[in-house]
């Protein structure tokens, strides 16, 4: 108890500590030190005997709506910085540098980004995220869908953790993946279903630099769009889930293979979300099990935070 209790503290069931005990190598024969048949019993005497901490009492704002106000705000922020590169390349004809568009895209990033991780993290994830922007394709109709959906896909990865929540009276680890496992396609679906139509209403705009031509574009354009998109939505699912350092892995691999890629001599656009979406689908695995574990969906505020 002294070793786990901020653990203890802030745990909502027994579940949540039996997971973290069995994590750290705790079993049944350890267990049997206490005088516990296994690791459930000794995770309920636990959470029986540190007393909660105390939290907050609720504020009437509605869960949908504080879960709205980031996604709008991040969605807005990186929209207006697409629109204004595309008006650059498009309309005036100027060529804008990566590593201005990352900074660009960096900077509206970290505007947004709400307080729960150190001051390293945010600065790496908004980082990551202007130079996944940056890097996939180009300035253009698909630039421009694709930072409007990071709106989407924060929203999206809320509103999971959200259900997360609501799942956490499950009876077991087990039950608690079960109810969860169709959670995570249809957040996947949902998000790509609304990519590709914000990617149609933008391709009858004028092409800019490295982007789809204007109307439709071809098949590897749009699986390239839908693969970058899938990064993008995995990324901020781990980091909204607690799994920070998992995120910033993830982003820091999607970024690395989209850079390489584009090093190539005489690579289109395409090739970069080609990369840095395959790496993204490489990592759907960890990311399957991570996103449906129970200790994924606790915050350290207590129940107070499931509507955060």
């Amino acid at each position: 108890m002294e070793r786990h209790q901020e653990l203890c503290a802030d745990a909502v069931d027994p579940l949540d500590i039996a997971e973290v005990l069995e994590r750290s190598g705790i079993g049944p024969g350890a267990a049997g030190r206490y005088r516990h048949a296994d690791v459930f019993s000794l995770a309920e005497e636990m959470y029986a005997r540190v007393p909660r901490r105390a939290v907050a009492p609720a504020r009437s704002e509605s869960p949908w709506r504080r879960r709205a106000r980031p996604a709008l705000a991040i969605a807005g922020w990186l929209l207006g910085v697409a629109l204004l590169l595309w008006a650059l390349s498009a309309a005036l004809g100027l060529h804008v540098p990566l590593g201005a568009r990352i900074a660009a895209y960096a900077a509206a990033v970290a505007l947004v980004l709400g307080r729960g991780a150190p001051l390293w993290r945010r600065a790496l994830l908004a980082l990551g995220l202007g130079s996944l922007l940056a890097l996939v394709q180009g300035v253009g109709p698909p630039q421009i869908a694709l930072t409007a959906a990071a709106g989407l896909a924060d929203w999206c990865a809320r509103w999971f953790r959200h259900i997360g929540w609501g799942h956490s009276l499950a009876r077991s680890a087990r039950e608690f993946r079960s109810r969860m496992r169709p959670v995570l396609p249809a957040t996947a679906g949902l998000f790509l279903a609304v990519l590709a139509g914000l990617t149609v209403a933008a391709s009858a705009l004028p092409r800019g630099e490295g982007g789809l031509t204007a109307g439709a574009g071809t098949g590897a354009a749009w699986l390239s769009q839908g693969l970058a998109g899938t990064a993008l939505l995995f990324t901020l699912l781990l980091w909204h889930c607690g799994r920070q350092r998992a995120a910033l892995l993830a982003l820091a691999g999607c970024c690395l293979s989209a850079g390489i890629a584009r090093a190539i001599p005489a690579a289109h656009a395409d090739v970069s979300g080609w990369a840095c979406g395959l790496t993204a689908v490489l990592l759907l695995p960890y990311a399957w099990v991570t996103l449906l574990s129970p200790t994924s969906h606790r915050a350290p505020g207590g129940p107070s935070a499931r509507d955060a």
